[in-house]
């Protein structure tokens, strides 16, 4: 496969690594049924007041830490947890010796109160990370749902998992390098995963990021043409609806679409944990592409 690397031309390098690669969503395609059960956990959960909690160590926790992370901006949401080994100094220097003691997982969990509601996450590409095991067993001692995350068809962590996702990837390019191949693929199931949870949960209209966080100036933009795509007001007006909102998305939107006051908006969006179920309920639609063509066409027939 990648024998005599060392020996190789870059562009050489590169296409070996490109077609390794390929091989990885194909890998994630057949493990989707258990992606699915995994979501579904956590969908129940949330219901019930639990969190999405991801555990690893090194490459795995890194991961489990950058897909929690992005759902807070994505999504507006708390509710997705990423714990590491060694953290955080672990995010930009390696640890390796937090990964082999179990009670270190114990602790963290502990340190960030994960309860029987909660779903944990166990990610370790070889299945045998001590840490992500004692994790594992500390949830089920409190009878919270388990998912195993990892590419060894075989590995220990599976025992302890009410759910495994197990994308088997094949050798890496270079031997044992985990963060290649096995890394890709966990990357895509966690983003898989943590996505249709949101999806279900209401935290995405249509195919928009209708709770996106408008922190700064590129995702208050982001959240300015959504405005103008969903209800074809002009840019100005959604950039208005948005700072009387107080940067909030949806009751921008509410606003806009129903002329409510920004307290009727809230009022509103209260009662329904579900964004888009709260829009559907008022009425409110997105535009497809048909609709705005025909708005551009007769607004240039006017002029």
């Amino acid at each position: 496969m990648s024998a005599d690397l060392d020996a190789k031309s870059t562009l050489e390098i590169l296409r070996i690594i490109n077609r390794e690669d390929r091989k990885v969503a194909p890998a994630v395609a057949k493990v989707i049924p258990q992606i699915a059960r995994a979501a579904e956990l956590a969908i129940k959960a949330s219901a019930e007041g639990g969190r999405l909690v991801y555990l690893g160590a090194g490459t795995s926790g890194r991961l489990g830490v950058l897909d929690a992370a992005e759902c807070i901006p994505t999504f507006g949401t708390d509710s997705v947890v990423g714990v590491m080994a060694g953290a955080p100094d672990a995010m930009f220097r390696p640890t390796e010796a937090s990964e082999d003691d179990p009670s270190l997982a114990v602790r963290d969990l502990r340190r960030v109160r994960f309860n029987r509601r909660d779903v944990l996450v166990g990610i370790s590409a070889s299945g045998r990370t001590p840490y992500v095991l004692g994790g594992l067993r500390y949830a089920r001692r409190l009878g919270a749902k388990t998912v195993a995350l990892t590419s060894n068809p075989d590995a220990p962590i599976k025992r302890l998992a009410d759910v495994s996702i197990v994308p088997v990837v094949g050798p890496e390019v270079i031997a044992g390098s985990t963060r290649m191949k096995a890394g890709t693929a966990q990357k895509l199931a966690l983003n898989m995963l943590s996505t249709t949870v949101m999806v279900r949960l209401g935290r995405v209209f249509s195919n928009l990021m209708i709770n996106v966080q408008l922190t700064n100036q590129k995702l208050r933009k982001r959240g300015q043409d959504i405005l103008v795509k969903t209800t074809g007001a002009s840019p100005a007006a959604a950039a208005r609806a948005l700072e009387e909102s107080r940067w909030r998305l949806p009751v921008a939107l509410l606003m806009l679409t129903k002329k409510l006051s920004r307290e009727q908006a809230v009022k509103l969006l209260a009662r329904e944990p579900s964004i888009p179920k709260v829009f559907r309920a008022m009425g409110v639609g997105v535009r497809n592409e048909e609709q705005i063509k025909r708005e551009k066409s007769k607004g240039k027939n006017q002029k």
